[in-house]
């Protein structure tokens, strides 16, 4: 839809081709190189990430430039107002992971709700309850509601602050987190995706995200641009249960306006099936997914630009599915985010020149944000160097390792366990107690980028990759 005036000037080009045929030489030669000349520029254009950058595509609100440069947070694509918010999140959460997105780009959008296990206002913001038109006798009875039915009547307070706080740092199992707080979320899923359609049904797309998702709203609502918001798309991430595909809801859901319709329909003819489907399931993305092909809608995967997982904990040398890196792809989502690690990204968000650069991807992120982090040596750091080389050394002797392992990038020592990479990682902070010490090869990740950004080239640079 891009590229209308290239391919009327190519039609124009071919019907003076029909119309003059036979013609002279020297004609002949003008309109072949006239062809030639637009149709490499056609195909310039078409793999370009700035042409939909185009002011054609995107409607900057005026006085969106501040002062220093930085693009201010509403100043976003045209197309904001046809989009609906769908915010995910519990109690024991709330106060401390919405400030980031309430200070950052939310408010930015006409359409969007909040809905938790209770309903409370907070920071000027209603926070619905998304769980209250549930089946009373779950709500009233079933042991996954005990803590529901705590809030209810003596409120989120009276749950001790520090027992709430672990719960949302509690370790993955192959069943979730075994949380009260976990147990409820499973069921917000389809109740918000009612109340969400019921709230604004004209959207034309719903976009499911948690606080600790972090989206780039640029890139996302680019691509959002190109996609045809009248059809039935079920958009996400995807994850397996044994060999069941579904969208993973920590990186983002997007859903069209007749797939949420269909949704919406098939939900409520059948919600005693799908109450029961959810009570023997421990993730509610995958009974929504479940909803989704029952109502004939299949998902369409969008990794690497919607990614499950921090970026300090990625792999970027890793490929995607059509075998290219995911270093190379526009990045839309990143998921477990804390709040600092949100505003650092909104930060990066504003300064980032994209009518310059074009839409930040994943080795963009890892140039301007990971890299500037690593040392030679960190205290209490884990850069998830997973490859055990000793269990009796000392830092210097690790390091030795590293340095002899030509591919080596990264290293830790974890009470005198050595661990070598040959994947780049920023990782994360650790506890004094847990005695770990990180290095990089800094000479060789700087390298590393290099070899990366040519292997994008090679590649063609892909953009997006839906499939």
């Amino acid at each position: 839809m891009f590229f209308n005036p290239f391919l009327s000037i190519l039609r124009f080009i071919r019907d003076r081709f029909l119309a003059l045929w036979p013609m002279p030489r020297r004609e002949f030669m003008f309109y072949a190189s006239l062809t030639i000349v637009f149709f490499g520029a056609y195909n310039i254009f078409r793999i370009s990430p700035l042409v939909t950058l185009s002011a054609d595509h995107f409607k900057l609100i005026s006085s969106t430039i501040s002062e220093n440069g930085h693009m201010e947070p509403c100043a976003l694509l045209r197309g904001l107002e046809d989009v609906f918010i769908i915010v995910r999140t519990g109690s024991n959460e709330a106060h401390q992971k919405l400030p980031p997105l309430l200070n950052t780009t939310l408010p930015c959008f006409r359409h969007y709700g909040i809905w938790s296990d209770m309903e409370e206002e907070f920071a000027g913001q209603h926070i619905a309850n998304g769980l209250d038109e549930i089946d009373s006798r779950l709500l009233e009875h079933h042991p996954e509601f005990e803590y529901y039915r705590h809030l209810q009547e003596h409120g989120r307070d009276t749950v001790a602050s520090a027992e709430s706080a672990s719960w949302a740092d509690a370790p993955n199992t192959d069943l979730g987190r075994d949380t009260p707080a976990w147990k409820l979320d499973k069921w917000k899923f389809l109740p918000v995706a009612k109340k969400a359609y019921r709230q604004h049904p004209t959207s034309g797309w719903y976009i499911f995200i948690e606080c600790d998702t972090y989206v780039f709203w640029l890139s996302l609502l680019a691509f959002l641009w190109e996609m045809d918001s009248s059809r039935p798309y079920y958009i996400g991430r995807q994850m397996n249960i044994a060999d069941n595909v579904f969208a993973y809801g920590g990186a983002g859901i997007i859903v069209s306006n007749p797939a949420m319709k269909k949704l919406v329909a098939r939900y409520t003819a059948h919600t005693e099936a799908y109450n029961e489907l959810t009570i023997s399931q421990w993730a509610g993305d995958y009974v929504l997914s479940r909803v989704m092909y029952d109502a004939g809608i299949q998902l369409a995967e969008l990794w690497p630009n919607l990614e499950g997982e921090t970026p300090s904990a990625l792999d970027m040398k890793s490929l995607s599915t059509k075998g290219s890196h995911i270093w190379c792809y526009f990045v839309a989502t990143y998921h477990h985010m804390t709040p600092d690690d949100i505003y650092a990204y909104y930060d990066f968000d504003r300064s980032w020149d994209v009518f310059k650069r074009g839409l930040p991807r994943h080795g963009h992120i890892f140039r301007h944000m990971l890299y500037p982090q690593m040392k030679d040596r960190i205290s209490d750091w884990d850069n998830l160097s997973p490859d055990i080389k000793s269990e009796n050394a000392t830092f210097e002797k690790c390091l030795r390792i590293c340095e002899k392992q030509v591919d080596c990038l990264q290293f830790s020592l974890t009470e005198g366990t050595c661990r070598t990479s040959i994947v780049a990682k920023l990782g994360r902070r650790q506890q004094p107690s847990k005695q770990v010490d990180s290095g990089w090869m800094m000479t060789r990740v700087k390298g590393y980028m290099k070899v990366m950004d040519a292997l994008c080239r090679r590649q063609g640079s892909p953009g997006w990759m839906l499939s």
